[in-house]
């Protein structure tokens, strides 16, 4: 026989991870170096920021979510406080991901020490000039003194450059960068002390199955008609989800109907209210003085998907009034 045939197959073993199954071998290399880390700077009391990177939709979020749930493990006795939970229960909670920073700023005052936080897709606001400059300064005080509250910070996110630069440069500790669904690298990042260099170290390979794949084959919940019922993890954060991007296309709508508006010029609006006038329920647009009510024509508007200030609806109402006297009077 071969010197290879000879040798020996590498060993695997299956450890308890804090509840959860991982697989380690000493001739492979494999162990849970990072999540042993993240636990151990935890237990520790320093301040563990992580940023995951990767390009849209190849994971970064589950990815953020499994690292989290990893470290808080599972349940493995029945718990009392104040109720009473089963065994194998996720520690980590829906409610440690947030998608605000209002959200951000609530929970971190309200979770127990040493509990993770999900900051989830902050990028659909970073593209806000508004949110920017206002989040991103609370931020920066937060994440300087958040590790007297030693909250590690999961933040996905397509690029770090998207961040403020204090951020990125001297408040974050680790990047994680997914390379395809449940695989990422994973960096240490050092700033100097002398200069506005970053140094970049790289430390490993991060695999993650996926998560609750024992209860459900499927490898995404869009369009899956049980997403509602579901009870698994990642059925309550695409819920959770769901909410937060209807109320964002929501307001979409709004700015792209006040945008619309804005570009509508006045004596466009005065033909659309006139032609409203002429129905039978133009009086609803006149005050007891029988003049136009400028509350009265801005909801109009506002039903028609416009959106108007009070200044402009003043000026249309002057011009209105000004044009066709013998419409109004007492």
């Amino acid at each position: 026989m071969s010197q290879i045939q000879k040798s020996a197959k590498p060993k695997i073993q299956i450890m308890n991870f804090n509840g959860w199954q991982t697989v380690i071998s000493k001739s492979l290399g494999i162990r849970p170096f990072f999540s042993q880390m993240i636990r151990y700077r935890v237990a520790n009391k320093l301040c563990t920021n992580i940023v995951i990177t990767g390009e849209p939709g190849i994971g970064k979020s589950y990815m953020a979510i499994d690292i989290a749930r990893t470290i808080e493990g599972l349940t493995n006795k029945v718990v009392t406080d104040g109720k009473e939970y089963p065994a194998g229960l996720d520690k980590f909670t829906v409610d440690q991901i947030v998608f605000r920073h209002s959200q951000y700023m609530e929970i971190i005052i309200k979770l127990k020490m040493g509990r993770g936080i999900v900051f989830d897709e902050p990028s659909y606001s970073l593209g806000k000039r508004d949110w920017f400059n206002e989040v991103q300064k609370v931020l920066v005080h937060t994440l300087e003194s958040q590790r007297f509250l030693v909250h590690p910070l999961y933040l996905p996110i397509i690029n770090m450059a998207l961040l403020d630069k204090t951020i990125r440069q001297y408040l974050i500790q680790f990047q994680i960068h997914v390379v395809g669904r449940g695989h990422g690298i994973v960096y240490r990042l050092k700033p100097s002390q002398s200069s506005e260099k970053v140094y970049r170290y790289q430390m490993g390979h991060l695999y993650f199955r996926m998560f609750d794949n024992n209860r459900c084959k499927k490898d995404t919940c869009l369009g899956c008609k049980h997403l509602d019922p579901c009870p698994i993890f990642r059925a309550q954060y695409e819920r959770k989800k769901r909410v937060i991007q209807m109320e964002r296309y929501e307001q979409a709508k709004e700015q792209a109907s006040q945008k619309e508006s804005l570009d509508l010029t006045d004596q466009q609006i005065e033909t659309i209210i006139l032609d409203a006038m002429q129905t039978p329920n133009a009086m609803e647009f006149k005050t007891e003085k029988g003049m136009l009510d400028v509350t009265a024509l801005r909801l109009y508007l506002r039903d028609q998907g416009m959106s108007i200030s009070s200044w402009k609806a003043y000026g249309i109402k002057r011009n209105i009034e000004k044009l066709h006297p013998g419409l109004f009077g007492q």
